[in-house]
């Protein structure tokens, strides 16, 4: 919508750009959050945590390579849907000025950078209650924690990896960005649902 409402054609291409991107990868990442909601039975977020009681190994990151691999699948696409490098075609500084958000500043382009770092916030949060164990302790019987400090410590460690690829990795280009969606991640994604599925019926 930043895009069109510019009435530039490179703003444009930006934002096409963008939302074909993001719903690329909002597939591989749903198909990975089912792996952790089919063990669980439920898509309360307290009872996946409460399914992750009982120390490290009981985390789903840990539970079986199933669940282990779904976690990368997540991390990835969770990096194309906040535009952290090497996933940030949409901005794409060298190939259309600055993508979508050509046209604004100010205070309009500092809300889109506080979006981008408040998705980075919200998708770290649901990687730690999926397959890090929420607000659970890391041993059983460790030094508790209050919860929500746990919560963010996980969730923090997390948005580090994201800064750290950032400075280095290089930028994907399109054609690369599609064919890792289509081509590499959705089809592990679903072999990962596969073998979740059979181990819960096994």
């Amino acid at each position: 919508m930043a895009g069109w409402a510019s009435n530039n054609k490179y703003s444009l291409y930006g934002g096409m750009r963008a939302a074909a991107q993001i719903i690329s990868y909002e597939i591989p990442a749903a198909i990975a959050i089912m792996t952790v909601i089919i063990p669980v039975g439920s898509l309360s977020m307290v009872d996946i945590v409460n399914a992750q009681q009982g120390g490290i190994h009981k985390w789903f990151i840990f539970r079986d390579p199933f669940t282990f691999l779904a976690f990368f699948i997540y991390f990835i696409a969770s990096l194309a849907e906040v535009n952290r490098t090497p996933f940030d075609i949409p901005e794409a500084e060298s190939e259309l000025v600055a993508g979508f958000h050509t046209e604004y500043s100010g205070m309009r382009f500092a809300f889109f950078f506080l979006a981008e770092y408040a998705n980075m916030l919200l998708v770290t949060c649901v990687a730690t209650t999926l397959f890090l164990g929420g607000w659970t302790p890391i041993l059983p019987g460790a030094p508790i924690l209050p919860g929500p400090i746990m919560f963010f410590l996980k969730a923090f460690v997390i948005i580090f990896l994201q800064m750290w690829l950032r400075w280095s990795v290089p930028r994907l280009r399109v054609d690369q960005l599609m064919y890792l969606s289509w081509k590499v991640l959705l089809p592990i994604s679903f072999v990962l649902l596969l073998g979740v599925g059979w181990l819960a019926v096994r």
